[in-house]
């Protein structure tokens, strides 16, 4: 029986290397954007005794050998890959072909007026506080998508046009405070490519912080919350309003809040400059009492402080 199998072993073997080898391969990617580049694996069959790669359009564009590196491919269009897998007995050729598209071009302006789709660029980009500022954007080819993003955060995204047109897609702003706007055109073929301009702001006046003694949340929309308060809202007059079309809170940059009972327990911490503590712990509606602040931060000037006090909670 051993020499049974034995005999069909070198039986296969010989028939596999008495005939023409098969190629094949696959690619890790058949759909690129220019600039980038695949990986192949060659699955031909074992009996291939030579290798002979052709990539239209990429570099490299030969390679002799039976696993190639990475090929890339630098301009778009529609290219071929070739192998051909020979022995003693034949040959055989396996083709693939790789769609490459074309980066798009991007290009964001500041204008200082808005007038139907004629744009003033101006090269002046710093506006005062609460002024608005016109960004302008168009990407090419035709017929893509546009994203805004304030300060390159995708969290923040604002969506411009799909498909755009060639006029492109304005936004109007109102930063607190300097803020590079990037935006980011996407072709249908997925390419993409970002600009960036830059809004510097000016500070009308000087930032003032306050800290309320006693807040009440009722839900009637005034001090329903216990937070760090600016002069940076709609009315400028540090008012615990959620309802005056802008944060509280403007102009901090970064903060660490905390609330203590008279125990010294902590019942509410934040790092959000935005977010105020509603007089719960743990989902819990606390009693009324007087509870003991700690408060660091720093401000969108630059400035940073630290506070400490007593708040009152009324129901």
């Amino acid at each position: 029986m051993r020499h049974y199998l034995l005999f069909l072993t070198i039986f296969f073997n010989l028939s596999l290397w008495s005939q023409a080898p098969t190629a094949n391969f696959t690619v890790s990617d058949d759909i690129l954007c220019a600039g980038e580049c695949v990986l192949i694996t060659n699955n031909s069959s074992s009996n291939a005794l030579a290798y002979t790669w052709t990539f239209t359009g990429a570099t490299p564009s030969i390679y002799n050998g039976q696993n190639p590196g990475p090929i890339c491919f630098n301009t778009a269009g529609t290219f071929t890959v070739s192998l051909t897998v020979s022995n003693t007995f034949g040959s055989n050729t396996a083709t693939h072909t790789i769609t490459v598209g074309q980066i798009p071009t991007v290009d964001a302006t500041l204008s200082d007026t808005l007038n139907g789709l004629v744009y003033h660029e101006i090269e002046d980009t710093v506006i005062d506080m609460y002024q608005e500022a016109y960004l302008h954007a168009t990407g090419l080819p035709a017929g893509g998508t546009l994203m805004w993003y304030p300060s390159g955060v995708i969290a923040d995204s604002i969506f411009g046009c799909a498909p755009c047109l060639a006029s492109g897609d304005s936004l109007t702003v109102t930063p607190f405070y300097d803020t590079y706007y990037v935006v980011t055109y996407t072709t249908a073929n997925g390419c993409s490519s970002s600009d960036s301009i830059l809004v510097n702001v000016r500070f009308a006046n000087e930032v003032n912080i306050g800290i309320p003694n006693i807040f009440s949340p009722n839900e009637d929309g005034e001090n329903d919350y216990f937070r760090i308060l600016t002069n940076v809202d709609a009315d400028q007059n540090l008012n615990n309003n959620k309802n005056n079309g802008f944060y509280e809170g403007g102009a901090i940059a970064e903060i660490d809040l905390r609330v203590f009972d008279r125990y010294g327990k902590m019942v509410f911490r934040t790092t959000d400059p935005h977010e105020g503590w509603d007089g719960t712990y743990k989902g819990k509606t606390l009693n009324p009492a007087t509870y003991t602040y700690y408060i660091s931060y720093r401000r969108i000037d630059g400035k940073s402080s630290t506070l400490k006090g007593n708040v009152t909670l009324l129901r």
